[in-house]
């Protein structure tokens, strides 16, 4: 099942700073969550989110004791698959939500391939087998609804008005 969480201003930790953490943390930080990595190295990308105050970073290897209550999210995209279950083991007894990128059998949330198009968001998720198809899925989705002369953002507006007028 797919949920849409708001993580405005909610505490969120990467362990990683790797590509693949670039990836997710370009997709999170549109919603201005308070992002911090912990990795011995962080791409060029994240080292300039860091320098321009928008996230936090801390250069060296996570330490299982850096999984705090204060996390509303963590993120584990480590390249050690045997770290990354240690720490999601320990979100997991903090009650913790996380999300193994290198095992999704691991982890409590998935984030999906979305698109927000007007008040429609579209979400797309193949459970972690193949995010490529997800990603492919979704682009061709997005341009049918752009580009056609569809009238899915109006129709969302009129049942919304609708149900609010006879509440």
């Amino acid at each position: 099942m797919i949920f849409n969480i708001k993580i405005t201003g909610k505490k969120v930790l990467f362990a990683g700073g790797g590509k693949i953490a670039e990836a997710k943390i370009k997709k999170l930080i549109k919603e201005s969550p308070e992002i911090s990595v912990i990795a011995p190295e962080v791409t060029e990308y994240i080292r300039t989110l860091g320098k321009g105050g928008k996230i936090n970073i801390i250069e060296r290897e996570i330490r299982i004791d850096d999984i705090t209550e204060n996390y509303f999210l963590v993120i584990c995209a480590t390249s050690n698959q045997g770290l990354n279950r240690k720490i999601s083991i320990e979100c997991r007894k903090l009650g913790i939500l996380h999300d193994d990128l290198s095992n999704h059998r691991n982890s409590d949330i998935m984030m999906v391939a979305s698109t927000i198009i007007g008040n429609l968001t579209l979400s797309i998720s193949t459970d972690g087998m193949a995010p490529a198809i997800a990603r492919r899925l979704k682009t061709e989705l997005e341009e049918d609804l752009i580009h056609n002369s569809n009238n899915f953002e109006e129709d969302i507006k009129t049942i919304y008005n609708k149900k609010n007028v006879d509440a």
